[in-house]
């Protein structure tokens, strides 16, 4: 359980990363910093936990003044996580909260971390509903087109990302010495809304243009012979608070405490989400349209 615990707390730890002094510059006596992310999908769940005292980067593996709780609010039902230390490069640790349990999509949660006098940082998010992402059949008579249809049926209350991973294979200057060569194309924002759900439609002559650029970059490979072999295709659900104030997932901009946070008397961001993978390989004839190589 220890290890699957510690694997789900990756997104937790990635989250916050940068900047971590937050009362010496910004004069603000908050109780604690919050990362969290609640994944339906998920029997485990974790939240980074850090105390606001002078500097929260010199953080030590002893206990911390946090009792960290969740309520579902539709049945009451209180649950008490537990903190385990993880430690990173140069002797640097985090406190990281979890309890197992399954989180029910529609539900709302709400996290209290309280301190030994009472005060506390809270937060709320509600699970966001499911999603059915299938591949339709596209029209291959579209004259100088290759678009690969996808259907998001659903209400989903945001798509922070949906990334397009291209598993191509490259060969070298003689077209020998393959080697497999994954590219991921940002595809967030570009979904058009339908009655019942989006439509999602994935250019493949314009994303062979941007993939022609990349290989032709590399040394190792000649942008001459590009091989599709396949499309995965993974689409983020976030929950209503995921929207960035400045319109997208700027990594620079979101870590700063403040910026991206719907905690309060505290910083961060506690949230839910999950994400639907899908894969297919497009019909040989928009495969080649696009500018890819059939072997």
């Amino acid at each position: 359980m220890m290890s699957k615990t510690l694997t789900l707390t990756v997104l937790v730890l990635l989250m916050a990363a940068c900047s971590e002094t937050v009362v010496t510059r910004l004069q603000i006596d908050f109780p604690y910093s919050i990362y969290g992310i609640m994944n339906p999908k998920s029997d485990t769940h974790a939240v980074r936990v850090f105390e606001i005292t002078q500097n929260i980067a010199v953080i030590d593996s002893d206990p911390i003044d946090a009792t960290v709780m969740t309520t579902q609010l539709s049945n009451g039902e209180i649950r008490t996580w537990r903190d385990t230390v993880i430690q990173l490069d140069n002797d640097v640790y985090r406190h990281v909260y979890w309890s197992v349990f399954d989180a029910s999509m529609g539900e709302t949660y709400h996290l209290n971390v309280t301190r030994s006098d009472g005060v506390q940082s809270e937060a709320m998010t509600t699970i966001p509903p499911p999603i059915i992402v299938e591949v339709l059949e596209p029209d291959t008579f579209l004259v100088r087109q290759a678009i690969m249809p996808l259907k998001i049926t659903g209400t989903p209350p945001n798509l922070p990302r949906i990334d397009v991973e291209y598993i191509l294979v490259g060969f070298d200057e003689n077209g020998a010495n393959p080697v497999f060569k994954p590219v991921t194309i940002n595809y967030a924002g570009l979904q058009t809304p339908e009655s019942d759900g989006f439509l999602l439609n994935i250019d493949l002559a314009k994303d062979y243009l941007e993939i022609y650029q990349l290989f032709d970059e590399d040394n190792d490979v000649t942008p001459n012979i590009i091989d599709l072999r396949e499309i995965f295709v993974t689409i983020h659900v976030g929950d209503s608070q995921w929207v960035s104030p400045i319109g997208l997932f700027n990594n620079d901009f979101l870590v700063e405490p403040g910026s991206f946070s719907n905690v309060e008397n505290g910083f961060g961001f506690f949230g839910s989400g999950y994400s639907e993978t899908i894969s297919f390989r497009p019909p040989l004839v928009l495969i080649q349209r696009a500018g890819f190589q059939i072997p």
